[in-house]
């Protein structure tokens, strides 16, 4: 054979051999994405299928393997869906994007006390609201953002510029307070906070709502916690700078329907003969429409909100940044009289100092700034606007006399013109707040990890208001200037600062440690101890007699009014502080077999300086088990692809209470010989020494809830509807308020009591389905279904107590709600009525009813005592609804997107409280109704009309309950997206918008806005409340 053949055939057959071990060896790199976000994974796994060869990607999601062509590489990440990659030849510098994980939300990780876990993992019930709903909606406080979107939440939202909603979690727990408690970012804050918060700052909330979510936050978790993570850096990443900008005009939605000039006068002419006086309006042809005054105080207000931010990172930092301004006018007074403004500043760090630890800074500077009208109370400026006399001009046109606007001769007191209330309205609230944290994380060993967090609060308020001399007529009694701008007699104008400081803070440190066993059962505890001090002071002075009467010289130091023996209000002042101190210790186990069965326990023990001696420190603790059905053997099938069942019970509690303490009162007048000598006044005499101001109940104790909780979460349908279903059940214990009782201290304030207990049991539906139309429209909606029934199972010892609420005036003095034994809180508490009495004989018949004459009310004789009085008084309303519904449906098309989210109130009341009903006030439109003579109508509602009520036909009754039901339009918004093609361009994104802000509002309400906020005891109760406005805003969202 040839040398050389041969020489060349050994040559390939070496080659042949050598070339698999070379493929072997051939480097393949590439990079790790979030496919949603863009975020780098740091920490992903990539595998070379059927082999043990992998690799982890580094902390800017970059990775090297070994592989031979045509191997397929498997990339997986927590929460994300692991995919597939077939090798073709050479393979470097690929990008590798992860979506996150089919299992829609369900597989999603939410935020949880001192930890996360992925919500498959959770076997309690939470609520979750992402950070892409939030910026879409452009609340101006986040509150808004849960009404409707977060299953078990009750949002009732004020129109008031930057007012706090109530906002109820799984009913009405306790009397003493029904906030939930707040955690930014892992540090406790309360609901008043939330309107420091630029809305496009947020991640995500989650509305931690039973026992198993809760209570490990232990006194705090009572009422449920609101837990929102801000937005923070992204390590190695380039920079992303976002643009937004909105402007936008606010009015008025719904008028009250109220008499004009010459049906005012018609009425009032007939109320005074029918009541033997004499005709008021001798010429109703000469009176025309006259004023209606709700025109002259709306108007339309301006609203704007501007933020840009930038977040990114480089390999060992990440940073989010963000600058915001927010400016809301109100639509009653305009932007002059009524106006919330805030502007943000926050700047979120992380920084890993080594590669075990980790420290974080969150900073956020917030510069507050108000003013406000007097709202939904006795004379607001809207109760003015519905019972001013219509027949008065705008103007002044009366020579001679002060005043810009008109007055009346007629009303002579308590009512005025709502322009010169306006007029008269000088105030001014600004404050400054800094809040954020410091956390080092330090990673002991392998999946443990110690924590320590120290987040803090600082608040100081600067508020100031003017009370003017002001002349409303030549013959009101209520006048403080006369006809010729002089003061009157006695009477001054005013000055009045308040200055308060507050600094709160929280230290905690924890540990968590994960790990597993026998590589199925998984492990997840916490362990650790919370110490918290709140603080704070606050000083405030008055002082009369400001130099020309003028806002601009409404300052203490220019008032010149000193006391005296005839004047002893010229100058008051006060000063307080307080401080509240807690100490806690808490720990938690999550246990996990095979990804089917679950299990998790929760203690806490706090200790608060708040309660007795004996009762200051208290333990709560919760279980939870859930059983993910879908993921055993025996479970195969095609229409449900997830499905769990969960249950848990606990206990938390609350500390809505002031410290105990016995408080001495002690010095002397501030004028005379005897000025600030060392004794106390009481009912204006001096005496000498001191007294006790305040007593101290020493059995005071926690308030306790005991809470169980039943759901199921099951996705159907590839994953495209997704249900999760809770029942709960609350049972509250030593209830904490002032109880109601005889002076048996003196005149010293009785302390407060563990007394009673409430039950509430609910329902809470969350329903998403999203769809997919020809793979080009995008269809999502998600509906939220929200109910609970709440009952006072006990009050005193007797159960004989009531606590009364929801004052008003409307010619008596009036209390419309209370909290019972044996009824929900806060219903509404008054006379059943039965029609009009048509004659004589109708009246004769009935049981007595003093003063009762043809066409007035017939009160139901409830205890058949043959009396009408106050044990015929009973349950007339609710101003609770029976529940609530959401609907968010939004769609995605091409570069156009469209919003819209309804919201709907079913089954609460309104008291209707603005209607004064004095002789010369004005009337609603439904007085035209009235009852005129027998069989004219039988409507309870519309009485005979007259000056002279010996009946009292407007006593508190169901005259005035109204269905508050509604359905509002909350949000509409069309947008359009132009996405850069161009290498160079300077925008990655940018998008246009137009939104309408509630829209429509469906209701069978008379009034401005069936949506009124308040306590326990005034919710629903409407004075003249400030209504939400309609806004119409266009704004840009653009991404550099």
């Amino acid at each position: 054979m040839n040398p050389k053949l041969l020489k060349w055939a050994f040559a390939v057959m070496l080659l042949v051999y050598t070339l698999p071990s070379f493929a072997q060896k051939t480097p393949v790199s590439g990079r790790v994405l979030n496919k949603q976000s863009g975020e780098v994974l740091a920490g992903a796994t990539i595998t070379v299928k059927g082999t043990n060869v992998s690799a982890v990607s580094n902390s800017k999601g970059q990775f090297t393997i070994e592989a031979q062509p045509g191997s397929v590489l498997v990339i997986s990440y927590a929460g994300m869906t692991q995919q597939e990659l077939a090798l073709a030849g050479q393979a470097s510098d690929l990008v590798i994007k992860l979506d996150e994980s089919a299992e829609t939300t369900l597989s999603n990780v939410v935020v949880v006390g001192y930890g996360t876990q992925r919500i498959t993992k959770v076997s309690g019930a939470i609520s979750t609201v992402k950070g892409a709903d939030i910026e879409k909606l452009r609340p101006v406080r986040t509150e808004e953002a849960l009404q409707g979107r977060a299953s078990g939440v009750n949002v009732i939202q004020p129109g008031t510029p930057g007012a706090k909603p109530t906002v109820l979690v799984r009913g009405i727990p306790s009397f003493s307070g029904t906030d939930p408690v707040v955690i930014i970012d892992g540090v406790p804050q309360t609901l008043t906070d939330l309107n420091s918060i630029a809305p496009t700052d947020i991640e995500s909330i989650n509305v931690l709502k039973d026992a198993a979510t809760s209570a490990i936050y232990g006194v705090r978790g009572g009422n449920g916690v609101i837990v929102v993570t801000t937005r923070s850096g992204r390590k190695a990443s380039k920079t992303d700078i976002s643009v937004n900008a909105s402007y936008g005009l606010q009015e008025v939605i719904n008028t009250v329907g109220v008499l004009n000039a010459t049906e005012y006068a018609a009425m009032i002419n007939e109320g005074s003969t029918v009541s033997g006086g004499p005709v008021v309006f001798p010429n109703l042809s000469t009176i025309g429409v006259g004023t209606n005054w709700q025109n002259e105080v709306f108007t339309r207000a301006p609203m704007q909100s501007h933020t840009i931010s930038a977040r990114g990172g480089a390999d060992k930092m990440g940073y989010f940044l963000s600058v915001g301004y927010m400016n809301q006018g109100g639509i009653v007074g305009g932007i002059d009289k009524s106006k919330f403004s805030r502007g943000n500043f926050t700047a979120n760090l992380n920084f890993d100092l080594t590669s075990k630890l980790k420290f974080i800074l969150n900073t956020t500077g917030v510069i507050l700034d108000g003013r406000g009208i007097q709202e939904n109370s006795f004379n607001s400026v809207l109760g003015s606007a519905l019972n001013f006399d219509p027949t008065v001009s705008v103007a002044n046109t009366v020579a001679g006399t002060p005043g810009k606007y008109g007055f009346s001769n007629l009303l002579l007191s308590e009512v005025f013109n709502p322009l010169t209330k306006l007029e008269n309205t000088y105030n001014k609230n600004t404050g400054s707040k800094l809040y954020g944290k410091f956390e080092l994380q330090y990673s002991l060993m392998k999946n443990l990890q110690v924590t320590s967090r120290f987040g803090y609060t600082k608040y100081d308020g600067n508020a100031k208001s003017f009370t003017p001399l002001a002349f409303y007529g030549p013959n009101n009694i209520d006048n403080s200037m006369n006809a010729d701008g002089s003061a009157v007699a006695g009477r001054h104008n005013s000055v009045s600062h308040e200055k308060v400081s507050n600094f709160n803070y929280t230290w905690e440190s924890f540990a968590n440690y994960n790990f597993e066993v026998g590589g199925k059962s998984r492990f997840e505890t916490v362990a650790g101890f919370a110490m918290a001090k709140v603080s704070g002071n606050a000083a405030g002075a008055t002082r009369q007699d400001v130099p020309f009467n003028s806002w601009e010289f409404a300052d203490f130091t220019a008032a010149t009014g000193n006391n005296t023996a005839a004047n002893t209000n010229a100058l008051s002042g006060y000063y307080y502080q307080y401080f509240r101190r807690n100490v806690s210790g808490f720990g938690r186990i999550n246990y996990d077999y095979d990804n089917r069965y679950l299990l998790s326990g929760t203690i806490r023990r706090d200790g608060s300086y708040a309660f007795g001696t004996q009762n200051k420190y208290a333990n709560f603790i919760s279980g939870s088990a859930g059983w993910v059905v879908s993921n055993e053997q025996f479970f195969n099938s095609k229409l449900i692809n997830y499905l769990k069942l969960r249950a848990s019970y606990g206990t938390t509690g609350n500390e809505n209470v002031d410290p105990q303490f016995v408080g001495i009162v002690n010095g002397g007048p501030s004028y005379g010989p005897t000025a600030n000598s060392n004794g106390y006044n009481f009912n204006n005499v001096f005496y000498a020494g001191s007294t006790v101001g305040s007593a101290a109940n020493d059995a005071l104790r926690w308030e306790k809830q005991l809470q169980m909780n039943a759901g199921l979460d099951i996705s159907l349908f590839k994953n495209a509807l997704n249900i999760s279903a809770d029942y709960f059940q609350k049972e509250v214990d030593g209830l904490l308020f002032t109880p109601s009782a005889s002076l048996y201290l003196g005149t010293v304030p009785i302390p407060t009591s563990n007394i009673g207990s409430t039950r509430s049991t609910g329902i809470d539906v969350t329903v998403t389905y999203n769809q997919t139309i020809a793979k080009k429209v995008k269809l999502n909606n998600a509906f939220t279904f929200t109910t609970a029934k709440n009952e006072v199972t006990a009050t005193n010892s007797d159960g004989t107590a009531k606590i009364m609420g929801g004052y008003y005036f409307n010619g008596q003095s009036q209390s419309v709600t209370v909290f019972e034994k044996g009824y929900t809180p806060g219903y509404f508490y008054g006379y059943k009525t039965n029609g009009l009495f048509q004659n004589a004989a109708e009246i004769a018949a009935s049981a007595t009813q003093a003063g009762a004459v043809p066409g007035d009310i017939r009160f139901v004789d409830l205890n058949k005592d043959g009396i009408i009085n106050a044990q015929d008084m009973t349950k007339i309303g609710d101003p609770f609804p029976n529940f609530t519904l959401g609907w968010n449906f939004s769609m995605e098309w091409g570069g156009f997107d469209f919003t819209a989210f309804t919201y709907a109130s079913i089954g609460n009341d309104v008291y209707r409280a603005y209607e004064r009903n004095a002789n010369y006030t004005n009337k609603d439109r439904s007085v035209l109704a009235r009852w005129t003579g027998e069989g004219t109508t039988n409507d309870a509602r519309y009485p005979r009309y007259t000056f002279v009520d010996a009946n009292s036909n407007i006593r508190v009754s169901d005259r005035f309950v109204e269905d508050g039901s509604f359905i509002k339009i909350k949000n509409l918004q069309l947008g359009y997206t132009f996405k850069s093609r161009m290498q160079k361009s300077w925008f990655s994104s940018f998008r246009i918008y137009a939104q309408a802000r509630n829209a429509f509002v469906f209701t069978k309400y008379t009034g401005f806005d069936p949506e009124i906020a308040g306590g326990i005891l005034d919710t629903g109760v409407d004075r003249g409340s400030y209504p939400q406005p309609r806004t119409y805003t266009v704004g840009i969202d653009i991404k550099l």
